[in-house]
């Protein structure tokens, strides 16, 4: 089953075509420019790469939030229009449990984080064991940063993950001291393979044929909305 996934949750996006459990190819973007720019002449490209077109496709997969908003409305819409033209079913997947798969092999609990902007981070912690998750430790929120160390110290020793830990890494040191593991700088961005990785399953159930009534999860109202 071949599945085209992305993530647009954050200013580093990723593009993942996977067919059952082999990765065929992944594009990863860090650069200033916006998702509206990058998001289809990167999918173009790893088409071309991989030999593959729209129409052999059996799944689009992305993430859904929480995260940039406008990043995660054009990766939805540009899925949906694929999905209309084709016929294919989507699946939308939390960025948050995406960005925990990169830790998916320790027995630590995976905490990951999102900046939210507005002094917040988006928030959400798991636990795995033997390469399956066992438990959400702490479900999704968006919170201040120094109420959320309250809560992580609880955990004990733990991973921090996503940009969230780049930018309140001081905070999370000095509060929790070595409880706290930063792991390498590419296993702190959401990778899209994973997406497509924890959609399969749900496309092998017969989910996403109803992808029109699929909505970004945002957590908290937009700048806009609480401006009304």
């Amino acid at each position: 089953m071949k599945i085209l996934s992305l993530d647009t949750a954050t200013r580093m996006g990723s593009i993942a075509l996977v067919d059952e459990d082999q990765l065929l190819g992944e594009i990863q973007f860090n650069t200033e420019i916006t998702h509206t720019e990058r998001l289809l002449p990167g999918i173009e490209n790893l088409l071309q790469k991989t030999g593959c077109h729209l129409k052999d496709l059996d799944g689009l997969a992305c993430t859904i939030g929480p995260g940039s908003f406008t990043g995660l409305r054009i990766g939805l819409a540009t899925l949906k229009g694929f999905a209309q033209v084709y016929k294919l079913p989507i699946v939308g997947v939390s960025s948050l449990l995406t960005l925990a798969h990169n830790g998916i092999l320790s027995e630590l609990p995976i905490v990951s984080l999102l900046d939210a902007k507005r002094g917040e981070v988006y928030a959400a912690a798991y636990q795995f064991k033997q390469g399956i998750l066992k438990e959400t430790l702490i479900p999704e929120q968006a919170v201040k940063p120094e109420i959320l160390c309250d809560t992580l110290s609880k955990l004990g020793p733990c991973w921090l993950l996503g940009d969230g830990a780049y930018v309140y890494r001081e905070l999370f040191t000095d509060r929790l001291q070595s409880n706290v593991i930063y792991p390498p700088e590419f296993l702190m961005r959401i990778h899209a393979k994973w997406i497509a990785w924890l959609a399969l399953p749900r496309f092998k159930k017969g989910e996403g044929k109803d992808w029109q009534r699929l909505t970004p999860n945002y957590l908290r109202p937009s700048d806009a909305e609480l401006k009304k």
